[in-house]
């Protein structure tokens, strides 16, 4: 489903040093999260006012579904708890029992054991004729709704054809023979994601879906200021030194003769290591370059978060819900082994004024022998950290 909403508020390359490697825990594939969440258990009935009779055990709910059996992603199997029985005036009434838990099938996780009875209801002040609920076991809490409150953009690409490009605001910047389109090959959620295709065969191949001032209204709100998250599968990094993006915010210099790009990729280890670039165009030289230590999971879903920040010339990065604190910059990198093939700006990230366009999706600048194919799924984009949908 793709959401976005109005906000009316003011609102990074190349070199050949190798870097050690890191090892990041994985955030796991769609196997790993459980089935589709199980309606909650029958309420328990009346108590009786004047004998103070109990309610009666709520219903068990029912089995969970298996992933691959509804459209939403679910990760709360088994029963939930019992609503108590209804307190009436001049007696009290006990709460109903929980509902008793009960397996999911395929990869839904079982259910907790059967929950105690409720407390007995009393009669309150404000609410003097409600029973209090049950209190059984309880469910690891889950984000229902993969589009946060606080969120101007979601996307989770259900609402797509297969086999076209993404729909509105979404808009075509691929080229040199790099493909996107919706498909159901792999997903997060749901049964659809954006797949990105850089074949090989020739170095360049640019393969963006994007999001751009004047057909998406994450701008102006998101020009100062942009966190973003998506969910990333990539089948193999470049198996050379090559350099490469997945990420790409960008606006107009301040004196109107370039633009300013703020990228995160990739480029050594092989062409697996992470990497934040600072580039420009319209022959003011930079490509600037900070390595990280981290090297791109590859076959597997993986939770990718990026913060920008005009007023103070950042860039974060978060990788499964950990900053990766070797690719952070304010003004320029101080990391061992950073620094810039030209100097236009005096080795400075300088932002521009405003962020104007975001880039998704696979941008490869080197030829390596292999292709890579990327798809993206669950996109939010906020003026506040999202953090990686609940596993």
């Amino acid at each position: 489903m793709r959401r976005s909403w109005i906000v009316f508020s003011a609102c990074l390359a190349c070199s050949s040093a190798e870097e050690p490697t890191a090892e990041v825990q994985s955030y796991g594939g769609p196997a790993a999260f459980g089935g589709n969440q199980v309606p909650t258990g029958a309420a328990g009935t009346t108590g009786a006012a004047t004998a103070n009779t109990a309610g009666s055990t709520g219903a068990a709910a029912p089995t969970g579904n298996s992933p691959a059996s509804v459209p939403e992603r679910g990760v709360v199997p088994g029963g939930l708890t019992g609503a108590a029985g209804a307190a009436t005036t001049g007696g009290s009434a006990a709460g109903g029992a929980a509902g008793a838990a009960v397996s999911g099938t395929d990869n839904g996780s079982a259910g907790a054991s059967m929950g105690t009875a409720g407390a007995t209801a009393l009669p309150g002040a404000m609410q003097p004729d409600v029973g209090s609920a049950g209190t059984g076991a309880q469910p690891v809490p889950v984000e229902e709704d993969s589009c946060p409150a606080n969120a101007l953009f979601c996307d989770d690409f259900e609402d797509d054809v297969a086999g076209q490009f993404p729909g509105a605001p979404w808009q075509n910047q691929t080229g040199s023979g790099a493909t996107a389109q919706v498909d159901g090959v792999q997903a997060f959620s749901g049964s659809k994601a954006v797949h990105v295709s850089a074949p090989a065969g020739q170095a360049y191949r640019r393969g963006y879906f994007s999001l751009q001032q004047g057909s998406s209204n994450i701008f102006p709100a998101a020009s100062d200021e942009m966190f973003g998250r998506a969910m990333f599968f990539l089948d193999a990094t470049p198996n050379a030194v090559v350099h490469w993006t997945l990420i790409q915010a960008e606006g107009r210099a301040a004196n109107g003769t370039h633009d300013a790009y703020y990228r995160y990729g990739g480029q050594q280890q092989g062409g697996a290591g992470l990497m934040a670039n600072y580039e420009t165009n319209n022959n003011v030289s930079t490509d600037c370059y900070a390595h990280s230590a981290t090297r791109m999971p590859v076959q597997r879903w993986a939770c990718v978060e990026w913060h920008f920040r005009v007023s103070i010339t950042a860039m974060q990065l978060y990788l499964d819900g950990n900053e990766i604190t070797d690719m952070h910059v304010t003004d320029r990198p101080t990391t061992a082994g950073s620094g810039c093939l030209g100097n236009g700006v005096n080795g400075e990230w300088l932002a521009p004024p405003a962020f104007t366009t975001l880039h998704l999706g696979f941008e490869r600048y080197q030829q390596p022998t292999n292709a890579q194919n990327v798809w993206v799924d669950d996109v939010v984009v906020s003026t506040q950290r999202v953090g990686c949908p609940a596993p």
